[in-house]
């Protein structure tokens, strides 16, 4: 029996041992489990929004420009309107002149700080404003502040391009808009404006702004030089 019980004993304190260690086991492993890392989120990014023009900073940018040579033709809907449309990531300005009364001389000074130009041109001639002119002017962006900037000062001034049913159209909506491929190669947004009664566009492309008729554009052909000949 003393042999029994010693045995009982034994068995006894060897189980004691086998769940204590165990239980240690459990317990570190429980312990060492890594804990929960939540997944890092992307932060978000927020453009800058297009801030609508007001007409006292419209004003400010014509002035910058022209001085007291052009005024606003606010007989024209819209008489300004935003877009990048030399395509360099600027916001432009594209607004309708007349000019001030008494001031044409200002208006075809020498030397002037813009551009004048008519979309419809083939061929680049020397022009002149006349007194009636209604003109398109569009001040390019320059800087954080675009076509607001003190320095935004690149205009081009375009004759016989002001219409009907003006409206600004990307360049990817006007690409996705055209079944045909009778189409120029654009930079920037487009002005959709009815012209002389056809609808088209004006577009910049190679430093001019120039007019596209979906109807009569002719894309154009580069001339190959034929060797051996």
């Amino acid at each position: 029996m003393a042999i029994f019980r010693d045995s009982l004993a034994f068995v006894l304190i060897s189980l004691s041992v086998l769940f204590s260690g165990c239980s240690k086991r459990t317990t570190a492993l429980v312990e060492s489990a890594p804990a929960y890392q939540p997944t890092p989120t992307t932060p978000q990014i927020s453009l800058p929004k297009v801030v609508a023009p007001k007409l006292p900073e419209v004003q400010e940018a014509v002035k910058r420009v022209f001085k007291d040579g052009a005024v606003i033709d606010e007989n024209t809907r819209p008489s300004f309107f935003t877009g990048d449309f030399n395509g360099d990531a600027s916001q432009d300005i594209a607004v309708v002149l007349k000019v001030a009364p008494g001031k044409l001389s200002e208006m075809n000074e020498e030397y002037p700080t813009w551009l004048l130009r008519d979309p419809f041109a083939k061929e680049r001639t020397q022009l002149n404003v006349e007194e009636r002119d209604v003109l398109l002017a569009i001040i390019h962006g320059f800087g954080d502040n675009d076509w607001r900037d003190s320095q935004a000062t690149q205009t081009y001034l375009l004759k016989n391009a002001v219409g009907n049913d003006i409206a600004v159209q990307t360049s990817e909506e006007f690409i996705k808009s055209r079944t045909s491929r009778r189409v120029p190669r654009v930079q920037g947004d487009l002005i959709a404006v009815n012209l002389r009664g056809t609808s088209g566009y004006l577009y910049y492309t190679t430093g001019n702004y120039l007019w596209y008729d979906p109807k009569t554009f002719k894309p154009a052909t580069t001339a190959q030089m034929i060797h051996g000949r």
